[in-house]
């Protein structure tokens, strides 16, 4: 797949794809491109310099073997952050050893492949991207009659098998190389444990290895950057080489600004890692249950972080990140949902209808490149060719339905709401142009509110006005509408919507002390102001408080509010005004 320079540059492919990166860990990546080698160092927090996020810095220099890419190499050093290499304590641990060199830079080859491993799940397309670099760099390999562990592992990965196959353990180093495969970020040394005996039979067996490895154990090897065990010195220039196009391993290097930190500032976040305890002892040799036991959790431990990355990957679109202090992401009991099939499928044929009226979309084929489709179609290894629009095609419509989560809204009322939630999500499926999300929201008598995130089908069970934790009652709808607001504005679609659904008068609490109305109400009023920044549609329904009547058109305006007596009406009045909004804008988003 080759990209257009004149659409995207090399250098906006970079920070685009390093900007995903930086969403799933909340962190800042600075990328640098001086000459050298590709590394990525970490930035501990300093209180000293009032700094308080995770910054790396990640180099990319110039290759310099033919067939290995500048994207493949930022690709390598981004999935030692994403998948957190520990460098820092796993040197710790091998240095106590006598063969600290040998062990540091074997752990290296493991690291990298279990990283690769993580990426080309993730995208496919990455996977192409290493095995080419792989076998560029094992065209560097010079061939040997006899084999040391390094060599061995490194013509393993690098697409040279041939050259090894002889040698007594190749069937278990290979077998490490797949073991090492999307297991957690102890993965590596999990393996190195595994294969740790073998590693010793050849170095005895080998006294020319011994010999060598004896000289590169000494305390004035470089620890940056431990130097391979060699052969020769054209194994040496070689092993150089690569090491310059795999990547510096720098996340532990040390800052100038750490030189002047407390002691409590000294410990970077790698060294804060708790190693698996039965791993504190992995230059001690182990017995096969305890191995697979040890392979079995990484394994485990591995899918789980890894459906966690992906997850954050994939999570824009949410705004958990950069809330107030008071306002926390809270887990609710989750309860089964019900579905409207009647509703759902009539509403399913209206969408189906409306977009056979409008020109299609030409996806291969316009008069203009969606530049965010063309970078995201590339990232994911995806056909760039299917970049193009229409100008007549639509940016789409986005809605949110925030709903009221306080404990007067328990029993029929939040059951139909998120009734209401889950057949609009099962109208939808096929329709792309159109995005829904939703949120349930609540206060304690401290002033925190909970929110818990509607962003698929399976998070309409957590439409509930349980929470597992803080006593959530009240009706703080200020954050209700703010936090809805900013999901909106973070999701893609040129025509907005917002429909909140409550059956209360705001109320807030701070301290354990209720809010006088004619404060919060004033608060309320200029959280709606925002809202009406990003979207003019705004919708509530109040349901079952008809009596208040004058709060809310005070607060709301009297044509943004629809009474309603009970939630069966506010079912079918949301709908309605959900169909009347899809046909009045149709033209605009399909």
């Amino acid at each position: 797949m080759t990209r257009n320079t004149k659409i995207l540059s090399e250098k906006e492919l970079f920070e685009k794809t390093k900007g995903i990166v930086e969403h799933a860990i909340n962190a800042k990546i600075n990328l640098t491109f001086r000459r050298g080698n590709n590394f990525c160092q970490y930035h501990p927090p300093s209180e000293i310099f009032n700094e308080y996020e995770k910054k790396y810095t990640i180099n990319i220099a110039t290759p310099g073997i033919k067939g290995i890419n500048k994207y493949t190499a930022l690709l390598h050093e981004l999935g030692h952050v994403l998948y957190k290499s520990p460098f820092t304590p796993i040197k710790k641990l091998l240095e106590k050893s006598e063969n600290y060199s040998l062990y540091y830079s074997i752990f290296n080859v493991l690291e990298d492949h279990r990283i690769e491993s993580h990426l080309s799940e993730n995208y496919i397309a990455y996977r192409k991207r290493f095995d080419n670099t792989c076998t560029a760099l094992g065209k560097e390999l010079v061939e040997q009659t006899t084999f040391d562990p390094l060599y061995i592992l490194l013509a393993i990965r690098f697409n040279q098998e041939e050259k090894v196959r002889d040698a007594k353990n190749f069937i278990h180093y290979k077998k490490a190389l797949e073991d090492v495969k999307n297991t957690d970020e102890f993965g590596a040394l999990r393996v190195f444990v595994s294969i740790k005996k073998y590693i010793e039979e050849d170095l005895i067996l080998d006294s020319t290895c011994a010999g060598i490895q004896n000289e590169y154990s000494n305390k004035s090897a470089p620890k940056d950057n431990p130097t391979p065990v060699e052969k020769s010195e054209n194994q040496k220039k070689m092993i150089e080489n690569i090491s310059k196009q795999e990547g510096v391993k720098e996340i532990d290097r040390q800052t100038k600004a750490e030189k002047y930190k407390t002691k409590k500032l000294e410990i970077s976040e790698s060294e804060e890692k708790a190693i698996p305890k039965e791993l504190l002892h992995a230059i001690y040799d182990y017995g096969d249950t305890e191995i697979k036991k040890i392979l079995d959790d990484g394994k485990i431990e591995g899918k789980k972080q890894f459906e966690e990355i992906q997850e954050r990957m994939l999570s824009v679109g949410t705004v958990s990140e950069n809330l107030p202090a008071n306002v926390s992401i809270v887990n609710r009991i989750e309860a089964k949902y019900a579905i409207d099939y009647k509703v759902s499928s009539n509403l399913n044929k209206l969408f189906k209808k409306l977009k056979m009226k409008n020109r299609p979309y030409i996806d291969y084929q316009g008069y203009e490149i969606d530049v965010e489709e063309y970078v995201n179609n590339l990232i994911r290894g995806i056909d760039i060719n299917k970049s193009f629009e229409d100008r007549k095609k639509s940016k789409g419509a986005s809605i949110v339905i925030s709903v009221d989560g306080s404990s007067s809204m328990d029993g029929n009322r939040i059951k139909i709401a998120q009734k209401l939630v889950a057949t609009i999500y099962e109208s939808l499926k096929g329709i792309p142009e159109i995005e829904v999300k939703g949120n349930i929201w609540s206060g304690n008598e401290m002033g925190d509110v909970g929110i818990t995130e509607i962003n698929k089908m399976n998070d309409v069970k957590k439409i509930t006005t349980i929470s597992m934790e803080g006593g959530y009652f009240s009706t703080p709808t200020h954050m209700g509408l703010e936090y809805s607001g900013l999901m909106l504005k973070k999701m893609k679609g040129e025509k907005k919507l917002l429909i909140l659904i409550t059956d209360g008068v705001p109320n807030h609490y701070k301290n354990k002390t209720n809010l006088q109305s004619v404060h919060y109400h004033k608060v309320c009023k200029k959280s709606l102001e925002k809202v009406l920044q990003i979207t003019p549609n705004v919708l509530f329904f109040v349901v079952g408080n008809k009596d208040a009547s004058y709060y809310f058109n005070k607060l709301f305006g009297e044509k943004r509010i629809i009474y309603v007596n009970n939630m069966n009406k506010a079912f079918d009045n949301v709908v309605k005004q959900f169909r009347k909004f899809v046909q009045y804008n149709s033209m605009n988003f399909f």
